[in-house]
Formats: C-alpha cells, sequence, structure tokens
C-alpha cells in the first residue's frame, strides 16, 4: 500500500469500479452507500467495447466474459418488424478489438465487488457535505446512528445524478435536465424466455413517443427495456398489464416479453441527464465521477461504460502523476469527451422520442438507407476509447 486513503461516495458501477481501480494501484480504499444494504438489484446492462477494454485493464476482462452474455449483433427495426439496421458483432470486433456484452446489472456489481474488503464497504451513510482542506478533503454523513465524518487524501464523488457532493460543491449549478421520456425495464427469468426465442441480439424497435430494446443477457435472461415520451413528472401507473397493452400491436416476440415478464422485475425512472457543463470534475481532491459528473440519457448506451472508463483514467492519472496533477489530468481527459457524449445522448434522445409523425418517417428512413459501415464508424467517438497509459494490473 502507498499510505494514501480514498473515499468513494457511492456504490454503484462507477464507484466500486473507481474502488477496483485505486485499489490495484496500492490505495487504502473505503467505501460509502447511502443505502441500507447493497442488494443485488435493477436490470440490465451493455457493456460496450470501450468498457470491456477498461476492464480488461483492471485484470476484469475474463470475469465479465465468464459472466455476461456476448451479442452476436446490433439491429435496429420498425414496430411491425422491418428491419433497418443490422450490425454482426464480426464488424465490430474487427474495429474495435473487443465484442459487445450484456449482463444483468446485479451480476456486473457482484464482479466489481471481487476482492473487495467488506469491512470498507459502509451502509446506511447518506453524505450531506463536504469541507475542503490543502492536500484532503472530509465529507459528512448522515448515518444509522447519527452525523459521521471522514476525511481522506482523495473523495470520488460517485453518487449518481442527483449528487449532493455535487450541490455542495457548485451550488449554482443548475442540476438535471429532464429528456421528455420514462423507461420501464424488466426481466424475463430462463425458463420463460426459452419458449420466445430471443437470441443474442442487442435490438432496439422505433415507434412514435415510443421505443423497445432487449437483449439476451446471462443465464438465458432476456432483458427489455420500454421508453414513452410523457410529460415531466408524469406518473404513469406502474401496471405491467397496461404497458404491455400499450406494445400489443408491435412485432413478435415484444407483446410474448412483457407477457413472459414477472410483475415483480419491472422498474421505471424517468430519463434525466446533464445537458448544461460543469465548470470541471475536480475541486481540491474531490473528483466527480460518472452520472455525479456528465450523466447521459440511455440513446447512447454509454451511461455504465463512461463511469467505468472515468474510474480508470483517474487511477491510471494519479498512478503516473500524482494526486494533484494527476486530478488535473483526470478532468482534461474526462471532460471534453464526457460532455460531448451528453449533449450527443440528448439530442439523439429528442429524435428517437419523436411523437411527429413526418420526423418519425424521415428518422427511419435515414437509418434504412446508412450503409452498415457508416453506422458502424459512428458508433467510433464511444468505442474507441483505450485506456491511458499506466499500470495496468
Amino acid at each position: 500500500m502507498n499510505g494514501k486513503t480514498a473515499i468513494i461516495v457511492g456504490a454503484g458501477i462507477g464507484g466500486l469500479t473507481a474502488a477496483q481501480a485505486l485499489r490495484r494501484t496500492g490505495w487504502n480504499v473505503v467505501v460509502y452507500e447511502q443505502a441500507s444494504a447493497v442488494a443485488p438489484v435493477g436490470a440490465g446492462v451493455g457493456i460496450a467495447p470501450n468498457a470491456v477494454k477498461a476492464l480488461d485493464h483492471l485484470g476484469l476482462g475474463e470475469a465479465l466474459r465468464d459472466r455476461a452474455q456476448r451479442q452476436l449483433s446490433l439491429e435496429i427495426r420498425l414496430r411491425r418488424g422491418a428491419r433497418v439496421a443490422h450490425i454482426p458483432a464480426a464488424s465490430f470486433e474487427s474495429r474495435y478489438g473487443t465484442p459487445f456484452y450484456a449482463l444483468h446489472r446485479a451480476e456486473l456489481h457482484r464482479l466489481l465487488m471481487t476482492g473487495l474488503d467488506p469491512a470498507a464497504l459502509h451502509t446506511g451513510h447518506r453524505a450531506t457535505g463536504v469541507e475542503l482542506h490543502a492536500d484532503a478533503a472530509t465529507i459528512t454523513f448522515q448515518a444509522p446512528h447519527g452525523a459521521v465524518s471522514a476525511t481522506a487524501d482523495l473523495v470520488v464523488a460517485a453518487d449518481g445524478i442527483g449528487s449532493r457532493l455535487r450541490t455542495a460543491l457548485l451550488p449554482d449549478y443548475p442540476g438535471a435536465t429532464y429528456a421528455g421520456y420514462t423507461v420501464w425495464r424488466g426481466i424475463v427469468p430462463a425458463e420463460r424466455s426459452a419458449a420466445l426465442g430471443v437470441t443474442p441480439v442487442l435490438s432496439e424497435t422505433w415507434g412514435r413517443g415510443a421505443r423497445l430494446g432487449m437483449a439476451m443477457i446471462n443465464d438465458g435472461q432476456t432483458y427489455w427495456f420500454a421508453c414513452e415520451s410523457v410529460p415531466e413528472h408524469a406518473t404513469p401507473e406502474h401496471d405491467l398489464g397496461l404497458l404491455a397493452a400499450r406494445f400489443a400491436d408491435w412485432h413478435d416476440p415484444i407483446p410474448a416479453l412483457m407477457t413472459a415478464t414477472p410483475e415483480t422485475t419491472l422498474l421505471r425512472h424517468d430519463v434525466y441527464y446533464l445537458r448544461d457543463r460543469l465548470p470541471g470534475f475536480v475541486h481540491g481532491r474531490v473528483a466527480l465521477l460518472g452520472d455525479a459528473a456528465h450523466a447521459v440519457t440511455p440513446d447512447i448506451g454509454q451511461g455504465a461504460c463512461l463511469a467505468v472508463e472515468d474510474a480508470v483514467t483517474l487511477a491510471a492519472a494519479i498512478e503516473d502523476s500524482g494526486i494533484d496533477a494527476g486530478l488535473r489530468t483526470y478532468d482534461a481527459l474526462r471532460r471534453p469527451r464526457t460532455e460531448r457524449m451528453a449533449r450527443t445522448s440528448g439530442r439523439l434522445g429528442h429524435i428517437m422520442q419523436t411523437r411527429n409523425p413526418a420526423a418519425a418517417l424521415i428518422r427511419d428512413a435515414v437509418a434504412s438507407a446508412l450503409p452498415d459501415s457508416l453506422l458502424i464508424g459512428a458508433a467510433g467517438a464511444a468505442f474507441t476509447w483505450t485506456p491511458p497509459l499506466g499500470a495496468a494490473t
């Protein structure tokens, strides 16, 4: 160990990856999570080539490949089933060097917990404030038995899109912007998925003001998500039957997919993203990471992937240059890339979720006319990322 201490605020994908990355370069790491327990929750998550390379850098790539489902292709369809785009996995792999995977978010969470000391994970701790020092930072928490504080050489604020630490550091920042739609997510268990004929193809189907995507994930399960354009603060009834009725005339196996979904797996979240730029991801010895720094919409499939990139970049920069210079490098490397991703995701969401019939026809026609090679190249802004030079383990 190098004797340096790091506090990670948030035990999500970004926070746990940061804990892994820093621990592997000699840091003493403590993770604080506001939930009362770290439980296996969530739905599916895609791991694009850029994030696969980041996990390889941390020595976790083999475990990912053992647990996740490799996707054979990516495709786009229209609600009646017409296929407007199809990209074989071989095309991605030859261009970007690694496959596209999908797995249950809880399975990825378990993978990222590998090797972490259970005694270094404190649940039930909600961050409430931050104090910056010349060579450290102190975080205050509301814990089960009252207020507590902790000080470390480095603090990683991975506390999500509604980050309290970001608000404490940047009280004038306007916060997240509503993307115009809500997302439902569900998981079909393996014993029901087998009868649906779902294959390992990451697919998305477009309608007007609605989309539905699906993917086979680990252990034969099927993950799906359904997007609906609704006003901000609308509260659609949490009823799988009503949702299934909205997609009843879409192509197979979508209706059957919803029918086969246990109600207990259904999740819904309104989609927000950080449209407004932050003045910086680093403030003293505090680094914002993941959604706390650059929340994107699901439209580019990069939310979790960018958080994993952040963690690898942060640890490598500090390992190479020391804490303060490394933090400056982290900010310089991550801010331009993730700001572009946030803007792109917001624009794509607006296009994909259009209710306008003419705009939807144009969207579908453009997608149909684009050659696969151009579609593959368009993904390059995300997928061509590679881990920075530094100590891989």
